[in-house]
């Protein structure tokens, strides 16, 4: 059997790098930092702005970022996919944070041992995964939808050292890309981090075998100050992130051969699972 557990697990490697946000609502005289950067990344990335939310672009100021291409492309991204500023509870809190100052990309591009349909089975059941890893890996992963059968809203956390709260806001397993925007907080080495972070996500199968599919995994992270931002593009810091996601990606291969190595009915006559669990399973492992 090949890899059960990579697709969805892989949204806590962008949990690592999300933290807590809060809205900033209110008058727009009154202009708060978040708010100058909500309209700051409007008005210089050329988009719309929603009447009522702004003042006049000469009001704001000079702009502490430069709006060049590169800057403007994910927000202009993200709007052409329907992610307005308007959207409600992510379209402000969204582009206050894409009209930051700092910002840190990280990018993971990889392939796993696993069917396209069996990944997108997965990606659209974020629970069932972590539930897979737990129990072949005996890891505290878990997580919990909190938009009942919707299922774009979800907590998920990796014992202690890992909790974040995720929307899927774009696409879907059909065009094998999503977009997540999240928040939460982690600890890694000697740093306990809290801050936003968007993912885009996309997959493809490698090859005609179908068995393996490849990914490219954009993070965007927004530090609150020059001196996080200084710390989380260093080197160091970059190899201790990388090394957290190769212990996640250790996990998603050892399932993988533990629950090939178990077999079909060890797996579906387990205690440990719910009969609503198992029918899941039963589903997912007549996939191709």
């Amino acid at each position: 059997m090949n890899s059960q557990a990579a697709p969805s697990v892989l949204l806590w490697l962008f949990l690592i790098l999300s933290g807590i946000f809060s809205p900033l609502y209110g008058d727009t005289t009154n202009l708060t930092e978040g708010r100058l950067n909500y309209c700051s990344v409007l008005y210089y990335c050329d988009l719309p702005v929603p009447g009522g939310h702004c003042p006049s672009k000469q009001s704001l100021g000079k702009p502490k970022v430069n709006f060049d291409a590169e800057q403007c492309r994910v927000p202009k991204l993200l709007f052409s996919r329907g992610v307005t500023p308007t959207v409600p509870d992510i379209g402000y809190r969204l582009y206050r944070y894409l009209g930051m100052e700092y910002r840190v990309v990280y990018e993971v591009v990889d392939s796993v041992q696993i069917s396209p349909e069996r990944l997108a089975y997965l990606l659209n059941d974020i629970p069932l995964a972590a539930r897979l890893i737990s129990h072949f890996q005996k890891e505290p992963y878990s997580a919990t939808y909190l938009d009942g059968a919707k299922r774009k809203h979800f907590q998920g956390e990796k014992g202690k050292r890992l909790k974040g709260d995720v929307r899927h806001i774009s696409g879907d397993t059909e065009e094998r890309r999503l977009f997540y925007f999240g928040y939460g907080s982690a600890e890694v080495a000697w740093w306990r981090l809290r801050g936003p972070a968007l993912m885009d996500f996309s997959y493809k199968p490698v090859g005609n075998s179908n068995k393996r599919v490849a990914y490219n995994m954009h993070i965007l992270v927004f530090p609150g100050n020059g001196f996080v931002n200084g710390i989380m593009n260093l080197g160091m810091f970059k190899n201790i992130v990388f090394g957290k996601i190769r212990e996640v990606i250790v996990d998603i291969t050892e399932a993988a051969r533990k629950m090939e190595a178990a077999g079909r009915e060890e797996v579906l006559k387990h205690p440990g699972w719910t009969l609503e669990e198992r029918l899941k399973l039963e589903a997912f492992l007549k996939l191709p």
